[in-house]
């Protein structure tokens, strides 16, 4: 099975993935990371709902500026697959440890979890951006996936993960509306 270099390679992949869906697709962030751990790991939802999940969450829960929308999709993207309503899925006060554990990995690395804190951050060139926060969300969740569920690293679809779409392709797509 995957050791911790393998799940830290492919968490990388994921994060580097849900930044590009970020910019090349115009997700936000909680959007890209749903998207991105649902299609990584053959999640049971349809494209278009997997995106749809996370809309509530941009801009800190619709533009309230509270929790950051990364956060929020690695939390979603967790319950996807290991929450205790899911066949096989963790215990409640199992679960609720490891949403807690995702939450102080990214106030580890991020220092703070509020949206508004996060851009008045950015906006005085002491934080990271959006796109670098939605990479975050991803590979926290994704360490998170596959440190609890080994066995997932082998459904991992590595050829998504290692796709990379253009702005202009994403920009197509949306005018076409795919």
């Amino acid at each position: 099975m995957k050791n911790k270099v393998e799940i830290a390679t492919i968490s990388e992949l994921a994060g580097q993935r849900a930044g590009n869906i970020y910019e090349a697709r115009g997700y936000c962030c909680s959007e890209s990371v749903i998207y991105l751990l649902n299609q990584a790991f053959a999640g049971p939802l349809s494209e278009e709902m997997a995106a749809s999940l996370g809309s509530g969450f941009c801009h800190g829960l619709g533009g309230a500026g509270c929790l950051c929308g990364s956060l929020a999709g690695a939390e979603i993207g967790l319950a996807l697959f290991l929450g205790p309503r899911r066949a096989g899925g963790m215990k409640k006060k199992e679960f609720q440890a490891l949403a807690k554990e995702a939450h102080d990995r990214f106030k580890a690395r991020f220092a703070v979890t509020c949206c508004r804190t996060l851009i008045k951050r950015r906006q005085e060139n002491k934080g990271a951006s959006c796109q670098e926060l939605t990479i975050g969300g991803a590979e926290i969740a994704t360490a998170l996936l596959l440190e609890q569920r080994p066995e997932l690293a082998e459904q991992v679809d590595l050829d998504f993960l290692r796709e990379r779409e253009s702005k202009v392709a994403g920009l197509v797509k949306r005018l076409l509306g795919r």
